[in-house]
Formats: structure tokens, sequence, C-alpha cells
């Protein structure tokens, strides 16, 4: 395991924390309702950002559908090599702009984009509302 003066390295336990909460989200299925718990969560993602040791914001790039995002979900957690599979999500404001302004952020939007990163590097985690996900934009008339 990756140790820091004899103990696990904490990013990896809250990681797998959160992606063992995703997955009783995703898997439980009851035998008279279904996926219930996904209806009520309305989500199978608990989004958040990471936050360095020199207190920034980690950013990753999609080179492909070239957007930028601090904005992450877990995919898989590896506490032997003390890294992490994310996957980014596109962070969108009001007027349906992408932006990074987490003042501006009313909605978070999965990518099929997957990133692996070193944990050690990160200092914290930032979780952040998964009504993000399921927010619609409803732009009225203006007169």
């Amino acid at each position: 395991m990756s140790v820091e003066k004899g103990r696990t390295h904490f990013v990896s336990e809250a990681l797998y924390d959160i992606k063992a909460l995703q997955d009783i989200i995703t898997n439980f299925h009851s035998k008279y309702y279904g996926q219930l718990l996904v209806k009520i969560v309305g989500s199978d993602t608990i989004p958040f950002f990471l936050i360095t040791h020199n207190g920034a914001h980690l950013r990753l790039i999609d080179t492909v559908k070239q957007f930028e995002t601090e904005y992450f979900r877990i995919e898989e957690v590896d506490k032997e090599r003390c890294r992490g599979t994310i996957s980014l999500l596109r962070a969108y404001d009001y007027e349906g702009n992408e932006t990074n302004s987490i003042a501006d952020v009313v909605r978070l939007e999965r990518t099929t984009t997957e990133k692996s990163i070193e944990l050690g590097s990160i200092s914290a985690i930032q979780l952040l509302n998964p009504d993000l996900l399921k927010k619609k934009f409803i732009i009225e008339p203006k007169w």
C-alpha cells in the first residue's frame, strides 16, 4: 500500500468511500421497486474537485472535446499504487456556456473522458452537490 509515515494515503481512502457509495446507488435493486435508490437520489455520480498540495484546484484537459475542467467523478481507486481513475465533468453556467468558476456553475455533465492520476499529489477533496448533475436549463421569454 501507499504509505505515508505508516498510514495509507487518506485521499485514496476517501475516494474509495465515494466510489463505494456510487456503486451502492447504482447497483441497489429492490425486488418490488427496481432501482428506486437511483430515482430517489437522481444521479449515480458524487461530483467533487481535488486540491493539490500548493492549494490550487486540479485542472485537467480533454484534448478531444477541447474543454478544461476541475470537476470530476471517481471511476476506480487503486489503493495499493495510490492512483485513481477519474472521469471529467463538464461545467456550465446559467446561460449554457462552459465555465470553471464555482460561483457560476449551475450544471455538471458527465463525459466519457477518463484520466489516471497520482493521488499522492492531492491534499484535499471537496464534494459538490449531486443536484448539479440533474439541473435543466429553463430559459423563460423576456416578455
